[in-house]
């Protein structure tokens, strides 16, 4: 028995040795790439040009060919990798070549250590060849790189309905120096498809996240239930946010907070639920009500919208996903609005607190269970210009650089930082 226990320890101990040594190749204690997560307004501008003009000029059946710059490459991937892992990417392109690099934390107890990896594709007739992979500084060999990996990526496109769908449609993928061209072959439907496919596939939406769905789905139906009048932001928060409070007690605050902020998102936006998630077909519908932010419908429309994407994503994407709206009003819409930027602003740090931790969950959650009203949630905003067209506003600031501007949005961000809900 005493062999059998020296024997076994024996084996542990070499696993973990030989963890140890496999962590130590393929790891490093600093990051190869370090670097700021940027996307900004005029990401968003360019990423919807190209999806507009491709959804509105190509019929079914035609090949389209979707150009995306090097720079937009590089500021995409690396923003998700920090989304997904907190980690870095950057693209370099040159010619026919692209090189991937990625650095991504990994935490062991009090130590964080960098998983940094390089891959390089070449231009091939179809799709880039994945030329090689290097992991910290081990090359992989040539071998494994050729037969493992089209076989693992060939394995995904296979089980993956949503990369499947995608691929139906992809051509070919060429490398030149200005960056990625796609080439499709439009199908009818095909995006209506991939939003249901998507959908149904989604990572959190499991049994679990349906029930949480659907508790707050419930109480916003019984809540509005033959409202006549417009009900206010704080009104219907109030119970909502009471629910997750209870809910918290024998869950995760964080997730309760995020199911709240969607399901009160999709219910002011008047967005089907089945749309996104059509396992809900056979919930209660949805009432309609106006849902007013210290007496604008507008306001609780833009307050919750950027609360949503910073509990879903991150403040970065919320706040460029706002200007941007700003800036095409300035063009063609209702004008450029600081109170608008005050209401998306509100809402993001409203998003960012009610999942920054699980002691800022439960806060956000008591805040608002104690009783707060609309002006505890959005800052004052009537000494704040709006409607400005386009030429009224760099007439006024220029632009989103100048100090003007950036005094009055930093005069907002302090009038925010002050609301009743983040004290």
């Amino acid at each position: 028995m005493q062999k059998l226990i020296r024997t076994a320890t024996l084996i542990f101990f070499s696993l973990l040795l030989i963890l140890g040594t496999v962590l130590f190749l393929v790891t490093d204690s600093e990051p190869a790439i370090r670097k700021d997560v940027d996307i900004t307004h005029a990401h968003i501008d360019r990423i919807k040009q190209i999806f507009d003009n491709h959804r509105n000029h190509i019929y079914p059946g035609e090949l389209g060919t979707a150009k995306i710059a090097s720079e937009d490459v590089d500021t995409t991937l690396n923003y998700l990798t920090y989304l997904f892992t907190k980690g870095n990417a950057q693209v370099q392109i040159t010619g026919q070549h692209a090189q991937i690099h990625l650095s991504i934390p990994l935490s062991m107890g009090t130590t964080t250590i960098f998983l940094n990896l390089e891959a390089n594709f070449i231009e091939a007739e179809s799709f880039p060849f994945l030329q090689s992979i290097k992991i910290s500084h081990f090359q992989l060999p040539t071998f494994l790189v050729a037969k493992i990996f089209p076989k693992l990526a060939q394995w995904l496109i296979s089980n993956i309905p949503e990369i499947q769908l995608a691929f139906s449609a992809l051509q070919q993928v060429r490398i030149s120096s200005s960056g990625i061209d796609i080439v499709y072959r439009w199908q009818g439907g095909l995006f209506d498809r991939l939003n249901k496919t998507l959908a149904m596939g989604l990572p959190l939406v499991n049994k679990q996240e349906l029930d949480r769905f659907y508790r707050y789905h419930l109480i916003l139906t019984n809540l509005t239930l033959s409202k006549s009048k417009p009900i206010s932001l704080s009104q219907l928060l109030i119970p909502v946010m009471r629910l997750a409070s209870e809910q918290s007690a024998k869950g995760n605050a964080i997730e309760e907070n995020r199911a709240a902020i969607l399901m009160t998102s999709l219910h002011i936006l008047g967005i089907s639920l089945k749309t996104l998630f059509p396992e809900t077909a056979n919930w209660p519908k949805q009432q309609k009500y106006r849902v007013t932010l210290d007496g604008r419908e507008d306001f609780a429309k833009h307050f919750m919208l950027s609360a949503t994407i910073t509990a879903y994503s991150d403040t970065k994407l919320s706040d460029a996903i706002g200007l941007y709206k700003e800036i095409e009003d300035s063009r063609s819409g209702s004008g450029f609005s600081f109170n608008d930027i005050a209401a998306d602003r509100a809402g993001t740090k409203f998003g960012e607190k009610a999942i920054e931790n699980h002691i800022s969950a439960l806060k956000i959650q008591n805040k608002l269970s104690s009783g707060l009203d609309d002006t505890d949630l959005m800052p004052a905003w009537l000494d704040l210009p709006e409607f400005l067209t386009e030429a009224a506003f760099k007439e006024r600031f220029g632009d989103i650089n100048t100090p003007s501007y950036l005094q009055l949005v930093d005069k907002i961000e302090q009038r925010i930082a002050n609301l009743a809900i983040f004290h």
